[in-house]
């Protein structure tokens, strides 16, 4: 032995291992050796295919990686394909901002068909990005077949999925209000919501409701004054105690909730005391009785969910900004009307509100509220708060017509399904059956570009919904079958060029312009990567999954997807165990966020202290708690790994 190989410098050392496997084929020998063995049947989460990776993907991709190895070691005959996500909203947003543009109407100006290749080309320069640097950390894949949830395969796959779902009565199209991103121009599902909550300071708003033919107000309270507009009741819980007050300053009379009486700033008398079912039926006077959508009876209605302590302990309903207010609207049908548009710009029909943000009419109605003496008066309120997990924007909700999957009948059998399923750690399975449990249907569909082109085509004579489930069926019904051989790839706007007749009438029909909820795109895969529609011997060869490893965070999102759609084209789970861990944070405890410049690049940092330096870290980390990565601890795991150079010195001396 040389004397300067006795002080190792491991990164030279993971270099010349990565050339030896390269030059030697390892990767393919290993492959060929264990072939026809017994299967390690595996399944890859896509990796969004959007920026090079960080320090805080690598412990999946560790666990994944050794995991595979270790069953390769045993001689099983592994399955080593690598998944890209490849298409849907964090793509479109990164592709907004190389090309300077900001929100829907800039990306119809620049064109639709221009804006999907950016991103397609943007997908495919971070998937060579990711897989160069996954090599370097010396993660073993069938790198040149790696799948990508934008191929035509997959998404051809999902219009099956969706024929099947249609076929079982479980496609749905209703009216409700949706969170929604005022920036990005469209709807977040339930489950893109888990845990995009932050706090923030609102202005609120104590409104004065003057009731017709009555010498008082009712006092109710909001945090979002723009619904204002779109008032269309004031709720109340027929249970609780209400009082009228006579303020001493104004001689004014107000009835709000007897245990709200805190929120009265001033001297009072309290003049009667009742239960709020005498308050039901009472006509009022709206905030802006102007207004065109405002031109109706407006009466205060009976809600048991109107807590006695919070605000005024009388609730502002407007039906068209708010699920709750709309499933209430529904019981005592009262109108729906939600006054903004995509972009949540106030409506010409809401007269001095109109053409300005929800963000930007705060001080407008309150000095209007105030002109008409409706004002008691206004305060600043932090509460959590839902935004834009892609953009960062605060939501608003927004009335809208959406497509769903409706779980209901599913319900019980994805309880079933996970019945059969190993959880690593065991309480993944509560986590994942209280999600099933509580969740509402799944919104699979996007007002957005790149992404699923949903196969639902809408007759404008008969109202007839058509669910195309494959190419053959859509060259079958196509106006011009030959628009179809014009079609690059599956997206937007090559696909929209194709029209269909109705099976019904016989009108032309387009498909409608929504795309689908990037989870369809990850939660095919266990269907599209093992040749469900093309091999079923092979498919029956490769599923379920014995394992998938990703995220705790992933019960509510991608194993959760995979889930639904494999219960209802197999009735069972497409995997049998599921391993989760937890988040990994930079030293002081802080997630790792480009944004935040505390990102670290995987193959740099593994090119200063090594790539098994961090894997050892990883791979002795506990996956029930969160773990954090820092130069401090890749010192440690170094000094660890250095026994076991000294212990390979010692028998080689």
């Amino acid at each position: 032995m040389k004397k300067e190989d006795v002080k190792p410098n491991f990164i030279n050392m993971e270099k010349n291992m990565l050339k030896f496997w390269k030059e030697n084929d390892c990767f393919k020998k290993l492959v060929e050796k264990n072939k026809n063995n017994p299967r390690f049947k595996f399944l890859d989460g896509p990796i969004t295919a959007n920026n090079r990776s960080g320090v805080h993907h690598i412990w999946g991709r560790t666990l994944k990686d050794i995991t595979i190895k270790y069953n390769a070691l045993k001689g099983k005959d592994c399955h080593y394909q690598n998944g890209f996500d490849a298409q849907g909203m964090w793509v479109e947003v990164n592709v907004e901002k190389e090309l300077g543009l900001n929100g829907k109407p800039e990306i119809l100006n620049y064109g639709i068909d221009k804006f999907t290749n950016k991103c397609i080309e943007r997908v495919n320069y971070f998937a060579n990005e990711i897989t160069n640097q996954s090599i370097r950390m010396g993660q073993w894949m069938d790198w040149e077949n790696s799948y990508f949830t934008n191929s035509d395969n997959n998404i051809l796959s999902i219009w099956h999925f969706l024929k099947e779902c249609d076929k079982k009565g479980y496609i749905v199209r209703k009216n409700r209000p949706m969170a929604w991103c005022p920036r990005c121009g469209t709807s977040l599902s339930e489950h893109e919501m888990a845990g995009s909550y932050h706090d923030v300071t609102h202005t609120a708003i104590f409104a004065k409701f003057p009731v017709i033919n009555q010498d008082f107000k009712i006092l109710a309270w909001t945090t979002t004054p723009w619904t204002l507009s779109a008032n269309t009741a004031l709720a109340v819980n027929p249970e609780i105690d209400y009082v009228k007050v006579l303020l001493k300053s104004s001689n004014e009379k107000l009835v709000l909730g007897k245990d709200a009486l805190k929120v009265v700033k001033e001297e009072y008398e309290i003049l009667e005391e009742f239960k709020g079912a005498e308050l039901v039926g009472l006509n009022y006077e709206t905030c802006f009785p102007e207004l065109s959508e405002q031109q109706f009876e407006h009466k205060v209605v009976n809600w048991d969910m109107v807590d006695a302590t919070e605000g005024s302990g009388v609730v502002h309903i407007a039906p068209g900004c708010g699920a709750e207010d709309f499933e209430l609207g529904k019981q005592h049908n009262l109108p729906e009307y939600c006054p903004i548009d995509e972009q949540g710009v106030m409506l010409d029909n809401t007269g001095f509100l109109k053409g300005k943000k929800t963000t930007e009419v705060v001080d407008m109605v309150v000095d209007r509220l105030k002109q008409d003496n409706k004002l008691y008066y206004a305060h600043k309120y932090t509460h959590s708060y839902p935004y834009c997990w892609r953009c960062k924007t605060d939501l608003v909700y927004k009335l809208i017509s959406t497509w769903y999957i409706s779980v209901d009948e599913l319900r019980p059998q994805l309880l079933k399904a996970i019945e059969d399923v190993t959880f690593q750690p065991e309480y993944g399975r509560k986590r994942m059956a209280d999600w099933l449990n509580n969740m509402g249907d799944w919104n699979i569909s996007r007002s957005r570009f790149y992404g699923l082109p949903l196969p639902f085509y809408v007759c404008p004579d008969c109202g007839e919904v058509t669910v195309v489930g494959s190419m053959e069926e859509l060259r079958k019904l196509a106006v011009n079958p030959e628009e179809i051989d014009k079609i690059p790839h599956m997206h937007r706007p090559w696909v929209d060029n194709v029209k269909i007749k109705c099976p019904k009438c016989s009108s032309t029909v387009e498909r409608v312009k929504e795309v689908g909820d990037c989870w369809l795109d990850a939660g095919i895969t266990p269907f599209s990567t093992k040749k469900y529609f093309e091999d079923k011997e092979y498919f029956e060869n490769n599923f379920p999954s014995d394992y998938v490893c990703e995220m705790v965070e992933q019960l509510k999102l991608w194993f959760y997807s995979c889930l639904v759609m494999s219960v209802v084209l197999t009735g069972k789970a497409p995997y049998k165990k599921i391993v989760t861990y937890q988040y990994v944070k930079d030293e002081n405890g802080n997630e790792f966020h480009k944004s935040g410049g505390n990102s670290l690049e995987c193959d740099i940092v593994a090119d200063q202290v090594g790539a098994d330096t961090i894997r050892y870290l990883y791979a002795g980390a506990n996956i029930t708690n969160d773990m954090r990565f820092g130069f401090t601890l890749t010192d440690e795991a170094r000094r660890k790994l250095m026994n076991f150079w000294n212990a390979y010195i010692f028998y080689n001396t």
